[in-house]
This record gives C-alpha cells, sequence and structure tokens, in this order.
C-alpha cells in the first residue's frame, strides 16, 4: 500500500495548531514571568525611570506584545475569531477608557480645570484618556488583518512575506505622507512583522525543552549582540507604534527588535516561572488598564506633599506605588468585573443569535 504524505504546509500547519493548544497549557511555565517583565519596562516607561534612548529595551516592550499575540493565534473560524477578539480587546478597552475618562472628569472639575479631550478622541486622532489604551486597539487590528492574510493563504512563508511587505510598507507611507487611519487602525498595521513573529516561533520548538538548548546561552548572546549593534550602528532607532513616528534606521529596529525578542524569550526559558512577575504577567491586561490613572494621581500626590519632582528618587516612587495598587486592584477587578477584564466572554455567538432572533421578531 502506497504512503499517503501530507504537504509540507499542510504538517507545519498542524503542528502551529497542535503548538497553539500547546502553549495554551503550559503557557504559565514562563510565557507570563516574560509578561510580567515587560509590563513593569511599560510601567517604568510611562513612571519616566526608562526612555525610547535606553539601549535595547524600547526594541523589546511593544514588538515582545504584538509577538506573543501572534504565539496564541488560532482561527476559530473568521466571525467566531473575531468575536474572541472583541471580548479579549474591545470590551476591556471601552471598560478601562470610561473609568479613566470619568476618573478625568472629575479630577477636572474639582480643580476648575477645563475638559480639553474629547471623549471620542481616540477615533481620529492619537491623543486620549489614558493613552496606554491605544495597545489594546491596535493589537485587535493586528488580529484582524493577520487573520485576512492568513486567509489569503496558510503557507509559512508566504504569511511571512505579506506581513512584512504590509507592515513595512504601511510605516514608511504612513510616515512618509503623514497619514493616519482612524482607531490606531495603522499602528495594528505597521505591527504585522511582530505578531507574524510569534506565529513563526509557535511552529517551532523553541518554547519546550528541545536538544538544542545547551546553546541557549550562545544564543542568546548572539542575539543581544545583534540588537546592540543595531541600537547604536542605526543611530538608535526607535518606533512609537502608538504614535507612528521613527527615530533613526526603522530597518535596523526591526531587525534589532526581532533579535530582542527571540533573545528575552529564550532568557525567561531558561530561568523559568517567577510567581510574582508571573502573576502581575497573567493579569497584565489589568495593569495595563490603571497604571497611568494611578501613577497621575501618585505623581500629583507627591507633588502635593513637597516631594522634588527632579529628585532621583521621584520616579521609583511613583513606579513601586503604581505597581503595588495595580497588583492590588486585580482580585477585585477580576471578581467584580470578570466579562469586562477578558476572564470571560461578554459577548457571545449565542446572545447575537438571541439579539438576531428578537430584532426578526420585532419587526413582524
Amino acid at each position: 500500500m502506497s504512503e499517503i504524505v501530507t504537504p509540507p504546509d499542510t504538517k507545519r500547519l498542524k503542528r502551529c495548531e497542535n503548538a497553539s493548544n500547546n502553549i495554551g497549557r503550559q503557557r504559565i511555565q514562563f510565557i507570563d514571568t516574560a509578561k510580567g517583565f515587560c509590563i513593569l519596562l511599560v510601567v517604568m516607561f510611562h513612571a519616566e525611570l526608562l526612555d525610547k534612548g535606553t539601549p535595547c529595551l524600547g526594541m523589546l516592550r511593544m514588538p515582545f506584545y504584538f509577538a506573543l499575540s501572534g504565539l496564541f493565534f488560532k482561527d476559530y473560524g473568521g466571525f467566531k475569531t473575531i468575536l474572541k477578539k472583541i471580548n479579549k480587546l474591545l470590551i476591556p478597552f471601552l471598560f478601562f477608557y470610561i473609568i479613566s475618562y470619568l476618573f478625568f472628569i472629575g479630577i477636572r472639575i474639582s480643580i476648575g480645570g477645563v475638559i480639553d479631550i474629547p471623549f471620542f478622541s481616540f477615533v481620529n486622532s492619537k491623543k486620549m484618556v489614558n493613552i496606554a489604551l491605544w495597545f489594546l486597539l491596535a493589537l485587535f487590528w493586528s488580529n484582524v488583518f493577520f487573520l485576512i492574510i492568513y486567509k489569503v493563504s496558510k503557507n509559512w512563508y508566504i504569511l511571512g512575506l505579506l506581513s512584512a511587505v504590509v507592515g513595512v510598507g504601511s510605516m514608511i507611507c504612513f510616515n512618509y505622507y503623514g497619514i493616519t487611519l482612524p482607531l490606531y487602525i495603522d499602528s495594528g498595521i505597521v505591527a504585522l512583522p511582530f505578531f507574524y513573529l510569534g506565529y513563526m516561533l509557535k511552529s517551532s520548538n523553541i518554547l519546550y525543552p528541545n536538544s538544542y538548548d545547551k546553546y541557549n546561552i550562545l544564543v542568546i548572546m548572539m542575539l543581544i549582540f545583534v540588537a546592540v549593534l543595531c541600537f547604536y550602528s542605526g543611530d538608535k532607532p526607535y518606533i512609537g507604534f502608538g504614535s507612528l513616528d521613527f527615530e533613526g534606521n526603522p530597518a535596523l529596529f526591526y531587525i534589532g527588535a526581532v533579535s530582542i525578542v527571540i533573545a528575552f524569550i529564550l532568557i525567561c526559558k531558561k530561568v523559568g516561572p517567577i510567581f510574582g512577575l508571573r502573576y502581575i504577567g497573567r493579569y497584565s491586561l489589568i495593569i495595563l488598564g490603571v497604571h497611568l490613572t494611578i501613577i497621575s494621581t501618585a505623581s500629583n500626590g507627591f507633588r502635593l506633599l513637597g516631594i522634588d519632582q527632579e529628585a532621583s528618587y521621584f520616579s521609583f516612587m511613583v513606579f513601586f506605588l503604581s505597581i503595588i495598587v495595580s497588583s492590588a486592584l486585580i482580585p477585585i477587578l477580576i471578581k467584580l468585573f470578570p466579562k469586562f477584564t477578558a476572564q470571560e466572554d461578554l459577548i457571545t455567538e449565542g446572545s447575537i443569535q438571541k439579539l438576531f432572533r428578537a430584532a426578526q421578531s420585532a419587526r413582524v
């Protein structure tokens, strides 16, 4: 009997699907630790402990999160996939945005200030209350556009080529012509190469123990060297995915970012799970949603207490308090608002069908 040979692309696709299932079961081993470290970087950046000139960390901070989403990408069927992302990204965005905006209005009214940021400013500008939430909108669009590319071709190489061409090409066009798209669609498109990077990594065995692990330290050193080389030879390249501005050589930013993201994943794999980081990493969406409001409150509070904003310890105090309060809010928010913090689905296929049937009945 002749052997039936599975086409190479189908084999790779099946490996991707199996890897996706394995990641879902084993993610807590070190992925959440990696997420925890990166959300700390985000808070440090907003607390002004770090800036975009900090070597290589700007290449890691946002690219890692886009790659992470690609790592968990799975097509459940077009509509169902989009619905899952609405529950995981758009619902939390609206939840945290509304809370932040109400807080913003309350503060402005209490001090007799002007409410100079309209509620819907995020629709057609890069300015909004709780600016950190831009990432949830952008990540939603990264998922949508990658799904479209995935529907065009599931071929591993074509996916990579299209993601790179669309992502890098769009960044050049947006920046050169000064084009901005509403709802941070442009930011999501520009991040597609990193989304694909995560998707590519899950089809490899890099996430799990393998015979090549003995070379990991050497590989990590080489990748960090490449990232550092790109950083300094590219005139400290930086891409602000939220604002879509870039400095230095953008090509070297992409190369350096890919290198440092892979190196970081290998480092976290080597270190293993770290409880504190794993916890805040698992609920990093909540940290993302609340930390800027806490930073703003803490900064103003410390200034009212007479603490010098220029003091070297000021930013550290703001950062430390923000992490403590944000972490304390995690169990409260997931218990009181599980459907608004991506713990449970708010909108289901069943609820949509019921709504559709109710609308039809109302017409009759």
